[in-house]
């Protein structure tokens, strides 16, 4: 049996004890890359996490964040690190388009940086190409932008 096997995916808000656990080892795991410099981007009141249990542990989330119609964002996509490379990413990854598509949203875009080297073969490998940087991204040398039409 594989972590996948044992994969739950649930719906959490973002004040959810687990959600707010994940995104904050998340938080400093990009601090450690990056340094404390980068900009701390808020949330919008609407967003919707999808939260990623094995074993009734959670190890995952991701955040579907409304910007305007038809568009959407994957925030806060996380997988901690002793759950990586089994593929829990990409249950994160289809279950948040699925998310998307049923809220009528035709596009998500999604913001990593330049050191993330796995996240940002996930995401061409799953048909997001290079976008120009979007606000607050657009003078950060570290941010890289992808896109993709669903």
């Amino acid at each position: 049996m594989t972590l996948i096997d044992e994969a739950e995916l649930r719906s959490a808000t973002s004040t959810d004890p687990d959600i707010v656990a994940l995104t904050t080892a998340q938080q400093a795991e990009l601090a450690a890359i990056y340094g404390d410099d980068q900009p701390l981007v808020g949330l919008h009141p609407d967003i919707r996490f999808i939260l990623l249990l094995v074993g009734g542990t959670p190890v995952g989330c991701v955040g579907l964040q409304p910007v305007s119609p038809g568009l959407g964002e994957i925030k806060r996509m996380y997988v901690e690190p002793a759950s990586r490379g089994w593929g829990l990413s990409r249950l994160l990854l289809a279950e948040v388009e699925s998310a998307a598509r049923r809220l009528g949203l035709t596009r998500l875009r999604l913001e990593t940086g330049t050191a993330q080297h796995e996240a940002r073969a996930l995401y061409t490998h799953h048909g997001y190409t290079p976008t120009p940087p979007y606000p607050p991204f657009e003078h950060e040398p570290a941010s890289l932008c992808f896109a993709k039409n669903l």
